[in-house]
């Protein structure tokens, strides 16, 4: 379980569980520096292992692929600070790189994760060749969802009022935090990242740490201020929008107003959409969403990349360590 430890200007050290996988390793410990890199930033309650499909497509298995765990998710270690923020979060990115050694990469963003690309492409355009945003988050948060997310933390918290958790009350926050992201709840892979993931929860978002478990899950998302076509104009990147229309939470002028905002700022954006896919289409529909993907780097890639020979064996960093998941994969 690779680990690297930063030390961050507003909240001290933190230690960050990162993997690497190349064409050729599973775990490595560098890219490969002649092959594009995709910076994988997961969304909310759920870690890295959110992108075990992208890991183990062999066609996006010809790129350098690197994922990491947010603060308070996953294995990271470290405090949350009061005042962490989007732009907390993009600084904490740049100085994974930094400690990676990555060149500029090409970034995918996945729901929270993709309000943390957008602003290390306002703050840090210089690291940034691309943003693929699946499920973006790139306008106010709508009331009605912020009431949803709100809920969800509430019942987290009420269940630890008692000196054990209680479990009905747990379930309860579970149910609603997969209604949001899933649109099928009960069964598959969504099923797995819970069996796999809810130790892990219990653990960072104890009663101990409700604060960090409100500051990254809730305030993150539905105390952020919408960005301005000023600073959109400062991107150097392209970007692909990909809208999941089986979204519960989010429809489609949603993201389609959010492409007019970067139109608007003169951004090269597109939309594309993904049918019947929840707002983590990247779990249940990765067969869908990892073309867009590939087409995607692809076109923003000036060199050639080879392509992995078919029949290769893969496997992703999560596959031994969370079988289930990787079961239902296979």
């Amino acid at each position: 379980m690779p680990h690297v430890q930063l030390d961050t200007a507003v909240a001290g050290p933190i230690k960050y569980h990162y993997n690497i996988s190349t064409p050729t390793e599973t775990s490595a410990k560098k890219i490969v520096p002649d092959r594009p890199t995709i910076v994988f930033i997961h969304g909310v309650f759920l870690a890295q292992e959110t992108f075990i499909a992208q890991f183990n497509d062999i066609n996006l298995r010809r790129f350098n692929l690197v994922a990491f765990d947010l603060r308070s998710h996953g294995s990271t270690e470290g405090i949350v600070p009061d005042e962490y923020s989007p732009r907390i979060a993009a600084q904490d990115v740049v100085l994974l790189m930094d400690a990676l050694e990555l060149p500029p990469c090409h970034f995918f963003g996945l729901s929270m994760g993709s309000i943390i690309a957008l602003q290390l492409a306002i703050d840090h355009p210089e690291r940034v060749l691309s943003l693929f945003l699946l499920s973006p988050l790139g306008l106010a948060e709508p009331p009605e969802v912020a009431e949803g997310r709100q809920a969800i933390f509430d019942a987290w918290a009420q269940a630890f009022e008692t000196d054990e958790p209680d479990q009905e009350t747990l379930q309860f926050a579970v149910e609603g935090a997969l209604e949001l992201v899933s649109k099928d709840r009960h069964h598959g892979i969504m099923e797995a990242f819970v069996s796999s993931g809810l130790q892990q929860a219990l653990t960072n978002w104890n009663k101990q740490h409700l604060k960090d478990f409100r500051l990254t899950t809730l305030d993150f998302i539905v105390k952020r201020k919408p960005r301005t076509s000023s600073e959109f104009a400062h991107f150097k990147a392209p970007v692909k929008l990909v809208h999941c229309l089986g979204d519960v939470a989010y429809n489609l002028s949603y993201s389609s107003q959010f492409l007019d905002v970067l139109k608007e700022a003169g951004v090269d954006v597109s939309l594309d959409t993904v049918p019947d896919a929840s707002h983590f289409g990247c779990c249940e529909d990765a067969h869908l969403v990892n073309p867009i993907l590939h087409d995607f780097i692809m076109v923003n890639t000036k060199t050639d990349v080879p392509a992995i020979v078919e029949g290769t064996s893969l496997s992703s960093p999560w596959n031994v360590r969370r079988r289930k998941i990787s079961n239902f994969l296979s």
